[in-house]
Parts: structure tokens; C-alpha cells; sequence
């Protein structure tokens, strides 16, 4: 199975104010535990009919790297619905074994990136292999060719083509994109020097520590919200996070409402996809097919204790000072 969006996975979280001003309370949050340490949490929110009896619906949001106990706990709530949608890009594609060889790249980075960490990567702690599963996901051919889109067919300022943009940010657009594929490719040679950095600097314990804390207080500081990273980050990138959450959103959506309009709908229904997806899919839910929030479970992703994984009360300053710095020039760009 070939997940692109979880390159972003570790940052890929949505956050909102809460229901007193309309929209969804967040889906992640960082705590301190009793022992000095910092967890990174997401949650599990259960929204009900208005029906009498209705079903229920759980939007299952998953940090795609975490402790081996947290993919345990999530696989229990998995395995007791009656019907599960997830999340997987390409998932039933009938590909040749070649291309999935050469799309492996992405998983390969992460399951490093996971290990360099002491955590364990999603899609290979989930059992997937259940009667009750059902991939509700965009094709790979399908993300491939929105993202690299022809630009003479990419709608502009004047909703026609992006020829018509005079400021030809539309073909600007298309060409980051388009980068941004090159760099998914299985032979990137990018990913594969990553890979072994991250293979060789994840035995130093600190190392694994100091990732762990950057992670949780990047979370912190942003809200969640990565779009904001995105945006700063160019008209490409912010098309590549629009088709990931919003194209996919209306997939799995679309398949929910599918399931929910038809006779004897399941009872209960998980939808397991990543915590960026669940703000505006809880939207969709509440507006559209008028269900409420009916109680949150926040479930520990991972978290790191900075004085046991022997890290200096100044190392845990310049991370944070580092990540604030970084996160104000963002919002001042973005003004």
C-alpha cells in the first residue's frame, strides 16, 4: 500500500477553536505528564445521529508514527466496529510489482524515520487484513494526475485556465508540484540518503529524544494546523496539502454518507484516517447530515521525557526557542 500524504504524517494534524465559534474542537494536543515528560495525543470523537437508534459514527484520528501500545489500543477499537473506511492512496490499485517496487520510497523513509525514534510506523503495526475494512481512498493514478495537473487545463483567477492567470501563478503551481512528485519517486536519491542517515544517527539515544521533543513542540506551537507550514512554503505546496485533505475528504465522505443513507447502515462506524482529515470531515457530519460530537477518547500517540533521556535543561531551550523562532517568521509572512 502506498501512502504519499504520511510524508507529512508526523506535522499532518488540522486543529480548530472549539464549538463555541462553529467549528471542531481539536484533534491533537500535547500534555505534560507527572514525571516531566511531554505526550503527544490524538483523539478519537464519536458523533450521533439525531435519530432514535441511529448509528454512531468515530472519527479515528492517527498519528502515523507512535508506541507499539497506542497501534495496539487503536487496533482493539478497530476490530469491534462493524464497518471501518480508511485511509491508503493507492491501496486497491492492481499494480504491476515493478511500480509498487519503484513507490516504496515513502514507506521506506518513514519506517526510518519511525525507528530512528524507538516508534513504530502505522502500516506496519495495523492489521488491515479484516472483513469489516474498506479502503475509501483516491487511486494513485488519480493523485498523480491532479497533482501534476497539464497547466493549460488548471483553472485560474478567471476560472478558465491558468494561461489566463496574469500573474502565471497557476503554471508556478503546476511546476512545484510536479517537483514535488519527483522527490515521492522511488529512486529519489534524496529519500534513500535520509533513510540511512536516519538508520545510523537513531542509535544515539539523544538523538532519538531531541526528534521526539522537535515533533511534540512543533505540534504545540502550530495548533496542529500544518497547513500553516504549507502555506509558507509556496503555491505548490499548498495545492499538494488542498488534494491530500480536501480531494480525499470528499472521497471518504461521499463512500460514508453512501454507507449511512442505505438500509441498515452498521451500527457503528470507524473512520480511520489521519488527525488532518478529521476538522473538516466532523464538519461535513454536523452540517450535512446533522450528527453531534458525543464524546472524546484521547489516546497516547508517543511522548518523550527530556530529563530521563538525559537531554539538558539548555538543549530543551534552543529546541523550543528554535521552534518559536521558526513558527513567528511563518505567521509573518503569511500577513
Amino acid at each position: 500500500m502506498t501512502s504519499l500524504h504520511s510524508l507529512l504524517g508526523p506535522l499532518a494534524f488540522l486543529a480548530c477553536i472549539g464549538w463555541a465559534c462553529g467549528e471542531p474542537a481539536p484533534y491533537l494536543r500535547t500534555t505534560d505528564d507527572k514525571g516531566g515528560g511531554r505526550i503527544l495525543q490524538v483523539a478519537a470523537r464519536t458523533l450521533v445521529s439525531t435519530k432514535k437508534d441511529g448509528p454512531s459514527v468515530t472519527l479515528l484520528g492517527v498519528s502515523h508514527l507512535g508506541d507499539a501500545t497506542y497501534y495496539e489500543k487503536i487496533q482493539k477499537k478497530l476490530d469491534t466496529a462493524d464497518l471501518v473506511l480508511f485511509e491508503g492512496v493507492g491501496f486497491g490499485d492492481k499494480a504491476k510489482k515493478k511500480d509498487q517496487d519503484d513507490s516504496n520510497a515513502v514507506s521506506e523513509l518513514q519506517l526510518s524515520l519511525a525507528r530512528s525514534m524507538g516508534l513504530v510506523f502505522q502500516l506496519e503495526a495495523i492489521r488491515y487484513d479484516r472483513a469489516h475494512f474498506r479502503n475509501s481512498d483516491i487511486s494513485s493514478e488519480a493523485l498523480l494526475a491532479r497533482l501534476q495537473g497539464d497547466p493549460a487545463r488548471s483553472p485560474g483567477k478567471d476560472g478558465r485556465t491558468g494561461k489566463n492567470d496574469a500573474n502565471g501563478k497557476s503554471e508556478k503551481s503546476n511546476l512545484q508540484s510536479r517537483e514535488l512528485m519527483k522527490a515521492l519517486s522511488g529512486n529519489s536519491f534524496v529519500f534513500n540518503f535520509l533513510g540511512k542517515a536516519l538508520s545510523f544517527f537513531g542509535k544515539d539515544p539523544k538523538f532519538r529524544a531531541l526528534m521526539k521533543l522537535a515533533i511534540v513542540e512543533t505540534l504545540g506551537a502550530i495548533e496542529g494546523d500544518v497547513t500553516r507550514l504549507a502555506e509558507s512554503s509556496g503555491p505548490g505546496m499548498e495545492k499538494f496539502m488542498r488534494v491530500l485533505l480536501e480531494d480525499r475528504n470528499a472521497i471518504v465522505f461521499r463512500d460514508l454518507r453512501k454507507v449511512l443513507k442505505g438500509k441498515n447502515p452498521p451500527k457503528s462506524i470507524v473512520v480511520f484516517y489521519g488527525a488532518a482529515h478529521m476538522p473538516d470531515l466532523e464538519n461535513r457530519l454536523v452540517r450535512k447530515l446533522g450528527f453531534r460530537p458525543d464524546g472524546d477518547e484521547w489516546l497516547a500517540a508517543f511522548g518523550v521525557n527530556p530529563k530521563k533521556a538525559g537531554l539538558s535543561a539548555f538543549e530543551v531551550g534552543l529546541v523550543r526557542k528554535m521552534i518559536r523562532m521558526q513558527i513567528q517568521k511563518i505567521t509573518k509572512q503569511q500577513k
